[in-house]
């Protein structure tokens, strides 16, 4: 995670300066601009042109990025149960290293235009990327953790995620500063590598007796339909309901992650007038106080007051959908830092979600119930960059920030999804209170 915020600006801004030259056919003397870990003036009169061209590049990277996690979602989360979750961890480490590697080549290649940019994403696509990573991830934990550990580890592991995702974002500026954008480029690829050969070499399967698979054991259409029979099979209390209503929950959170990912740099340049220097040091503040968040309440508030996971998502979707808000209306620098300190728990509701699900169901259930919500969540980047990238562009002279309030509109649902799962559990627990009342009963 500390690779991709390290390179994530630095990429966009080398987009930017390759749309403006290849596919909008102005000089590389007034493109340059694009490429300055600082604000350069002389883009301005260029800005809304090429974010607007270049905003459908990124969307076109994305879904190529996204479709073949998506389809491996509904095959992986089963497949672990039988073969292991390291596969599912290892593999996108090595498609990432991959794809990291691509990029350096074509950050070197001046004359290659925006669209070349895609085929970069094809080998971390097609060994599951982020979604593959991540369920592997969670499964692992599930595996090693006990109950009453459990939102606690996850909330760690998103906690690392966070850490990462500050430090990249820190040092961006400087070190493209000090290097270059090939050598920052090198250093990104350099961590991913790291990162693969760790967990190849460190990570031990944590599931017992797991038989090695091939590429043709994972796409084993009885593995999609063992998913869907699990996790849309009647249970009591209206639990089918409730991990439905949970799941869907959990993957808006990730449509809006998906659509706002390519764009927010775009709109703190567009509306506040930040370059690089001035978006990652935010974004690493942003992502400091949700990791400080996160820790303080599921450290102190959650375990001193007995808050559920339930309640305390919905905090976190509340205080998102607040922050979203006032970015949609923000005119100066301090209107992003104020939203960022509204929204202290947004970190929480991915994790707590989660932990919440593992505690719902029995053990053999949760690895398909996590490939349910990473199937959803692997749909989301095919459908939110199309849908957000044509509202921005649209709306990029008049009002930017209707991308934001389109995101509080959706987690403001998500609130409203959490409130039906706990007028569920109220139900299963008065019918459960009705029930034992009426066997003492009749047992006296």
């Amino acid at each position: 995670m500390m690779a991709v915020s390290l390179s994530g600006a630095v990429i966009r801004n080398i987009l930017l300066y390759r749309t403006c030259v290849h596919s909008l056919n102005h000089s590389k003397n007034d493109c340059k601009g694009f490429l300055s870990p600082t604000k350069a003036n002389n883009t301005q009169q260029f800005e809304v042109e090429v974010q607007k061209y270049e905003a459908f590049v990124s969307m076109a990277k994305l879904i190529i990025e996204s479709l073949a996690p998506a389809v491996l979602s509904l095959f992986l989360g089963v497949w672990s149960d039988t073969h292991g979750r390291k596969p599912l961890v290892v593999w996108p480490l090595l498609g990432m290293s991959v794809s990291g590697a691509l990029v350096v080549v074509y950050s070197m290649l001046d004359g290659l235009g925006p669209w070349w940019l895609i085929l970069t994403v094809i080998p971390m696509s097609f060994t599951g990327g982020y979604t593959s990573l991540f369920t592997g991830a969670f499964c692992y934990l599930s595996d090693i953790t006990t109950v009453e550990n459990r939102s606690f580890r996850m909330t760690i592991l998103e906690a690392a995620v966070s850490i990462g995702s500050v430090i990249g974002s820190m040092a961006s500026s400087y070190v493209l500063r000090a290097v270059g954008n090939v050598y920052l480029l090198l250093i990104t690829v350099t961590l991913q590598v790291t990162a693969y050969a760790f967990s190849n070499v460190f990570l031990k399967e944590s599931l017992p007796g797991a038989v090695k698979g091939s590429l043709s054991s994972v796409l084993d259409i009885s593995l999609i339909k063992e998913m869907v029979k699990k996790c849309f099979q009647r249970r009591p209390n209206h639990g089918r309901a409730q991990i439905l209503l949970l799941t869907f929950a959990n993957s808006l959170s990730i449509f809006i992650l998906y659509g706002m990912m390519n764009l927010e740099y775009d709109y703190t340049r567009t509306k506040l007038h930040w370059a690089i220097q001035q978006y990652t040091t935010f974004s690493a503040v942003s992502t400091t106080i949700s990791f400080v968040g996160s820790l303080i309440g599921v450290i102190l508030v959650q375990k001193l007051l007995r808050v559920s996971d339930l309640i305390f998502s919905s905090i976190a979707f509340l205080s998102a959908s607040v922050e979203y808000l006032i970015r949609t209306f923000a005119v100066a620098t301090w209107y992003m830092y104020l939203g960022a300190g509204v929204s202290l728990f947004k970190g929480l509701s991915a994790p707590l979600i989660r932990s919440m699900l593992t505690k719902m169901l029995p053990m053999e259930d949760i690895a398909k119930v996590f490939a349910l919500i990473c199937a959803i969540e692997g749909i989301s980047p095919l459908i939110s960059p199309a849908i957000y990238s044509s509202l921005y562009t649209t709306t990029i002279k008049s009002f930017p920030g209707a991308i934001y309030l389109l995101s509080s509109a959706i987690t403001a649902l998500c609130v409203v999804l959490l409130g039906f799962v706990q007028y569920f559990i109220w139900k299963g627990r008065s019918q459960g209170n009705f029930q034992q009342l009426e066997e003492e009963d009749s047992s006296s």
